[in-house]
């Protein structure tokens, strides 16, 4: 279970970081999890579209490792932490800060997906 653990907001996105940890006893897919805003309860389709990072990368997260989103520019790596553990960090490139206007912040989980194909089209014979 991935959970918020600290939020450090700043106007400029370089100093901006959410700091998130595998609080379960498995690893898990960092795939398909989401920080938003309160957009995403109010449905704010606009907003929210500006407001949502989503984890698209394969990434294991063991159990009490730790993944910090940057808002700002970097490059997404593994970097060995103080305490002598693993953390991942991520990037936003974001231009500007994020969570420093926001009233809530949201970890999102998606549970489940489907791929969908189109139909194959057919020549028509005259």
């Amino acid at each position: 279970m991935l959970k918020i653990l600290e939020l450090h907001p700043s106007q400029n996105p370089q100093g901006e970081y959410v700091v998130l940890e595998n609080q379960g006893l498995v690893t898990i897919n960092l795939k398909g999890y989401a920080l938003c805003s309160e957009a995403f309860l109010q449905g704010e389709k606009r907003q929210l579209a500006d407001e949502m990072y989503v984890f698209r990368e394969e990434i294991p997260v063991k159990p009490f490792q730790r993944v910090v989103l940057f808002s700002g520019d970097g490059e997404d790596c593994w970097v060995p932490t103080i305490d002598g553990k693993q953390a991942y960090c991520a990037y936003w490139h974001r231009d500007n800060g994020m969570w420093s206007h926001t009233q809530q912040l949201l970890v999102l989980q998606i549970a489940a997906s489907r791929r969908t194909s189109t139909p194959l089209s057919l020549p028509i014979s005259a």
